[in-house]
């Protein structure tokens, strides 16, 4: 039996960036992204309407923005509302499933953005 493998559906590296609040020049609270150094390599899936009607408990509401989910083969390394950038795009992490709690794998829920930077 082979596996046929589609340029592209290999594995990516994200960087994790992490939210940090600040006061710009006039006084007002900004809110950025900063580069935290950790990669996370993982797998980058679209989520079906089946994934979607799956997880709806996830955020106890019929409506959720959950568009992909990013399978890893660690354990956690960003945690929720971080962002995961793959080169100019960028998802921002809606809930983490420690796979098994073993941390041996993680399944990050996320929405893509193009919002954040």
């Amino acid at each position: 039996m082979q596996m046929y493998l589609r340029p592209g559906n290999l594995f990516k590296e994200f960087i994790v960036k992490s939210k940090e609040a600040d006061v710009s020049d006039i006084g007002l609270p900004v809110a950025k992204y900063k580069d935290t150094g950790i990669l996370v390599n993982g797998v980058l899936a679209e989520v079906s309407t089946d994934d979607r009607e799956k997880t709806k408990h996830m955020w106890d509401q019929d409506q959720h923005s959950l568009t992909h989910t990013i399978v890893s083969w660690t354990g956690p390394e960003a945690k929720k509302g971080d962002v995961l950038s793959m080169g100019s795009r960028y998802f921002l992490i809606l809930a983490i499933d420690d796979a098994g709690s073993l941390g041996v794998a993680t399944i990050y829920y996320a929405e893509e953005r193009n919002d954040l930077r």
